[in-house]
């Protein structure tokens, strides 16, 4: 155990620029650096850019609008055009995704705020760019959809953000600097304390860790039950986005929920919630993880793939025969064939269902983004299966994105929460069902600067703009929050719409 000098408690783990780790750790450094995981952030330059179909236009005939990405002396911009009226452009300053099989372009605003672009680029056909995911519509959110620190979670190593700033309901605002790509720390924990002892303990092996541990590392960012709104997860009252560490019970942290009755679902982010359906891993009493088939520090790509997959079947089905089966077979190829997944419809990925047959159809056929309609039924605890203070948990999560309001309010208003976390969810519902004046009292005895900026907006739009503004000093909120709703109107973004609440993304299109 380390001791910080001249006291006698444990010094705490912090986290270091994980370039430290390559020193000790060169070989296995440099195999990760090729890994998708290590590539799912970075900066938007020349050189992390180099893809066929990268930069070029895409006509939107559902909005009507033109998109164009193009490069300027080393520099990535995407613009908008409709009819000729005008026209918009953002520059591209980061990206999200590899390039396996998409890349997201993100700016990033002046007040350090991050917007995911209306087109991304994706790598059938050997590269081109469409709408993305969930912007194939009229009304679609353009330049405006803000990237949180739910989205930055899994796709990066956790930025330096003040203590308190990713409480659940902040505006996600990041530092200037930001990491680029997960890193080792995301499963082996902070590592100060690792190499201040010169590499002898003081961070989590996840070999290690028991079974169901150990794959709750992966887990963190592989489980979700569905991107649709539900929701798939609930971060405990009181942790921060980024305060999940490896070796604790992931429900500790966070929860999973799903809807009732629809298991089938198969989306982009859905490896661990498919493969906890599949007949291997249910015998397997807990034997069979992630680690089984993956290697995190080493993926291999190709006829290597093929290869070690199908070593690590053999490692339970050695007795399988026939010419279809052996040393020699394409097991993930049958068992787990490749599909398109139904929520990102340009990306084709690995169905993690592990089946004795594939499933009947093209799995691969083109599909137009979903027009169902959102969920609306009971939200149930998916993992753990149970959990502390279930009830409370679950009461919020039949609310907080509207899938149960008439099951959920009196489950919530029976509990007498005094987490403020409770309250605003209480009062969000309220408000959603028209109760305004119930929303009203909810909301301020919740006092969280989130439900204090919803009361202000809620006072706004009933024409109580004095009140909104001193609402709105309360929560902390900016100034151009404040003035936009005082005034009672948008102030303008730079679009030309003209429908901007100081955030820098628009209310509406």
């Amino acid at each position: 155990m380390i001791f910080a000098a001249g006291c006698s408690k444990p010094a705490l783990a912090t986290y270091v620029d994980s370039r430290n780790c390559a020193g000790c750790h060169g070989a296995i450094a440099k195999t990760y650096r090729e890994t998708a995981m290590a590539q799912a952030f970075y900066r938007a330059t020349p050189s992390n850019l180099r893809a066929n179909g990268l930069t070029g236009k895409f006509d939107h005939a559902a909005s009507g609008r033109s998109y164009a990405v193009v490069e300027r002396d080393g520099r990535y911009f995407q613009s908008r055009t409709e009819e000729g009226r005008y026209a918009l452009e953002r520059e591209i300053h980061y990206v999200m995704g590899s390039g396996r099989h998409a890349r997201t372009f993100i700016n990033r605003t002046p007040e350090g705020r991050l917007a995911e672009m209306p087109v991304g680029w994706y790598a059938e056909k050997g590269g081109y760019l469409a709408m993305s995911p969930g912007y194939d519509r009229a009304d679609h959110f353009d330049f405006r959809r803000k990237i949180s620190f739910d989205c930055m979670f899994c796709h990066n190593a956790y930025p330096a953000v003040a203590a308190g700033a990713d409480a659940p309901a902040q505006e996600p605002v990041f530092p200037a600097e930001l990491p680029e790509g997960i890193d080792c720390q995301r499963c082996h924990g902070p590592g100060s304390l690792h190499v201040a002892a010169g590499g002898k303990g003081g961070i989590v092996n996840p070999a290690k860790l028991g079974a169901e541990r150990s794959m709750e590392v992966c887990m963190q960012c592989h489980l979700e039950t569905t991107s649709r709104a539900l929701p798939n997860s609930l971060v405990r009252f009181g942790r921060g986005a980024f305060s999940y560490r490896p070796g604790e019970p992931l429900g500790d942290f966070v929860l999973h929920f799903d809807d009732v009755g629809k298991p089938g679902k198969f989306e982009i982010v859905s490896s661990v919630y498919r493969l906890r359906q599949s007949r291997c891993f249910l015998e397997s009493k807990g034997k069979m993880g992630c680690t089984t088939c993956h290697n995190p520090h080493d993926v291999p790509r190709g006829e290597a793939a093929r290869v070690a997959y199908a070593n690590a079947c053999l490692g339970c089905h050695a007795n399988v025969s026939g010419s279809m089966h052996g040393k020699g077979a394409d097991c993930a190829g049958c068992h787990m064939p490749k599909r398109r997944t139904e929520d990102v419809v340009h990306a084709v990925m690995t169905d993690h269902k592990i089946v004795r047959r594939p499933p009947a159809g093209d799995l691969l056929a083109p599909r137009a983004e979903s027009t169902e309609a959102d969920y609306r039924g009971e939200v149930a605890l998916y993992y753990p299966a149970a959990a502390r203070d279930q009830e409370t948990y679950l009461a919020v999560a039949q609310v907080v994105q509207k899938s149960n309001l008439r099951g959920g309010i009196p489950r919530l208003k029976a509990l007498r929460s005094k987490e403020p976390a409770a309250l605003f969810a209480l009062a969000q519902a309220y408000e959603a069902e028209g109760n305004l004046g119930l929303a009203e009292t909810r909301y301020r005895e919740s006092g969280s600067p989130g439900a204090l900026r919803k009361l202000g907006e809620l006072l706004q739009r009933q024409g109580r703009s004095a009140e909104a503004v001193v609402v709105l000093e309360k929560a902390g909120g900016d100034s151009g929050v404040m003035y936009a709703l005082g005034a009672g109107r948008g102030s303008d973004c730079g679009d030309g719409d003209g429908d901007c609440f100081g955030y820098g993304f628009c209310a509406g299109v």
